[in-house]
């Protein structure tokens, strides 16, 4: 059976220093899965770390932690446990254990006996954008829904750029282009999709949907084949 692969942006899960786990957006989003998950259906979730990361990240940078390596391995362990936070929420749908380090990176496939399995970050050096396309690699989908905390991808930062327009289609060239053609991801980076990620997406023929994952009902439109809002990024 097909799974459907989704990037739950950290910035969903744990939105502030003071909410560093918002379950009740993962109560929203439990209403919009389960017709889904009861019809037996199969998913495949990649958390982020958010203000929960970014909170550790920064106390280890003023603890004069300065290593790129050690700063992405506090963040993508940051994930792991959004993962197991995740899981045990849904733990009546959820498979046992997480998906985490070096799973994404061996050559068995993605089984899901359940309804739903959690994964944490890989390894450093990228976002959990990478995470989520080792994934749909693994489960042979060929496509990754990303739920962030923007609606589409857009022309100029908006919050910069008052003229900054929506993009609904974009190609993968087109999107480096527009992000400035960066070779690495630095720890927290803030891009829409993070530069080595797209460059592996396009590689591999994977297709990527942005949208917001503030709006349930247009992700639940989307789960169920009708017309959404959001950017497709693909070949």
């Amino acid at each position: 059976m097909d799974i459907t692969v989704i990037k739950l942006g950290g910035s969903l899960v744990s939105p502030s220093r003071e909410k560093l786990f918002d379950f009740d957006y993962l109560k929203g989003l439990k209403e919009k899965l389960l017709p889904h998950l009861q019809a037996g259906r199969k998913f495949f979730f990649v958390l982020g770390g958010g203000s929960l990361m970014r909170m550790y990240r920064d106390l280890a940078k003023d603890a004069g932690v300065q290593g790129e390596n050690e700063l992405h391995l506090i963040g993508t362990t940051v994930n792991v446990l959004n993962a197991e936070v995740f899981r045990a929420y849904f733990a009546e749908y959820a498979d046992e254990g997480v998906f985490k380090y070096e799973d994404y990176y061996d050559d068995k496939p993605i089984e899901i006996l359940k309804g739903l399995k959690a994964g944490g970050g890989g390894r450093p050096g990228h976002s959990g954008d990478m995470d989520a396309t080792l994934a749909a690699l693994k489960c042979q989908s060929d496509t990754v829904i990303n739920l962030k905390n923007i609606d589409h991808i857009y022309s100029a930062d908006p919050k910069k750029d008052p003229n900054a327009t929506k993009i609904n289609d974009l190609t993968w060239e087109q999107y480096l282009e527009l992000i400035g053609n960066p070779a690495d991801h630095e720890p927290g980076g803030n891009y829409p999709i993070d530069p080595v990620t797209s460059r592996l997406a396009r590689e591999k023929n994977i297709k990527m949907v942005v949208m917001s994952g503030w709006d349930l009902d247009n992700f639940a439109s989307y789960l169920s084949g009708n017309a959404y809002e959001g950017t497709l990024v693909h070949n």
